[in-house]
């Protein structure tokens, strides 16, 4: 696995904020996911979702905190970065955001985010280590003793912000 630890010093940095990281974010979903278009990402969600009213909720509390939005996408990233096709678009990807940032709405950021989870739960994506942003927005590394499954760390993340909603 590739050292998350280089994702969070180039974030620092670069002085990445929330936006940015969102915005390389839904790029990288985007890509990951063949194209789809935010609404294309929501109805493939839905249609393999176990329970659809859970997957609204987890977007409804993704859209109105935008600290949990971030930590989720940062996980996203985190778990993207293992693989090196992935870490190099990401880069790429980043770069791109830091030319020419560009505003993204939060049900986009949203469906994205929640997609790419999903993505990664299907493919099995495992951490050792994530980066979070803290409550002022620096980025920080978490190290994990084990190995833990990225689609768990999530449903951590949602526990801590977004059962507060």
């Amino acid at each position: 696995m590739a050292r998350v630890s280089v994702l969070v010093d180039v974030l620092t940095e670069r002085q990445v904020d929330a936006a940015t990281v969102l915005q390389v974010c839904v790029d990288l979903v985007r890509a990951w996911a063949g194209g789809l278009t935010s609404e294309e990402m929501y109805r493939d969600l839905m249609a393999n979702a176990q329970d659809a009213a859970n997957v609204d909720q987890m977007l409804f509390q993704l859209k109105g905190d935008t600290t949990y939005a971030e930590n989720a996408a940062l996980i996203v990233l985190s778990a993207a970065w293992n693989y090196p096709l992935l870490e190099a678009q990401i880069r790429d990807l980043g770069a791109d955001a830091m030319a020419a940032p560009r505003s993204i709405s939060n049900a986009q950021a949203a469906n994205s985010i929640l997609y790419g989870m999903y993505l990664m739960a299907r493919e099995g994506a495992k951490v050792t280590q994530v980066a979070y942003a803290d409550r002022q927005g620096a980025i920080h590394l978490r190290t994990f003793d084990d190995t833990v499954d990225a689609a768990e760390l999530f449903d951590g993340v949602r526990a801590q912000y977004g059962d507060s909603l």
